[in-house]
């Protein structure tokens, strides 16, 4: 698939919310409607919730480590982000008036902003239905209007999904046999001068 054709795809799934800058409605691969948005600091009950979730072998594909945080703990940081370097979304679904979030994206830069770091957790139950695929889409927009002109990516080689997904958008894989992991790189079109980051999603209290 040719990267417009990606992106063809893409808005075909995910589409702006009206009247809510940064929020997108996409659709999964199994009909499901989840909203991605920026995270917010009243999120950390259902953040922890998910995190709680997690099986042991997704928390470490996500952090490369053996995660010894509480989930309360994880979650706390996660949804009070330093938005002068990190951008971190929810993608979040609802039963009746319950939101539950089903996955955590974030992107987080150098000082500089010369470039940033893409990292995804999806809960178990909600992997392999494509918003895996609508977080990096989405994560790669939001780097455009934040003027970030590149973005990394570090997965075991254990996480396919991931690799695939990566490949499918054109980003430069490579493996590291001695650190066991396979690490990516893509260079975007940022949307224009570095103050554009001032106009990417903000996390609401």
């Amino acid at each position: 698939m040719t990267s417009a054709a990606s992106a063809r795809e893409t808005n075909d799934r995910c589409a702006p919310a009206d009247g809510l800058p940064g929020v997108r409605r996409c659709v999964l691969t199994d009909g499901t409607e989840v909203t991605i948005r920026p995270i917010a600091a009243a999120d950390c009950v259902s953040c922890s919730t998910m995190l709680t979730a997690c099986s042991e072998e997704s928390l470490y594909s996500r952090y490369e480590r053996v995660v010894s945080e509480s989930p309360d703990a994880l979650a706390h940081d996660l949804c009070h982000p330093d938005l002068s370097s990190e951008r971190t979304l929810v993608g979040e679904i609802r039963h009746g008036n319950f939101p539950t979030i089903i996955g955590i994206a974030q992107l987080l830069t150098d000082p500089a902003h010369t470039v940033a770091e893409y990292a995804v957790l999806i809960a178990d139950v909600w992997q392999n239905r494509g918003l895996g695929s609508a977080f990096t889409d989405v994560c790669l927009q939001v780097a455009r209007d934040w003027g970030v002109p590149r973005i990394v990516a570090e997965f075991l080689p254990s996480n396919m999904r991931m690799i695939r997904i990566l490949e499918k958008r054109r980003f430069d894989l490579a493996r590291d046999l001695q650190e066991h992991v396979v690490s990516g790189q893509k260079l975007v079109e940022p949307r224009g001068p570095i103050e554009a980051r001032d106009r990417a999603p903000r996390a609401v209290a």
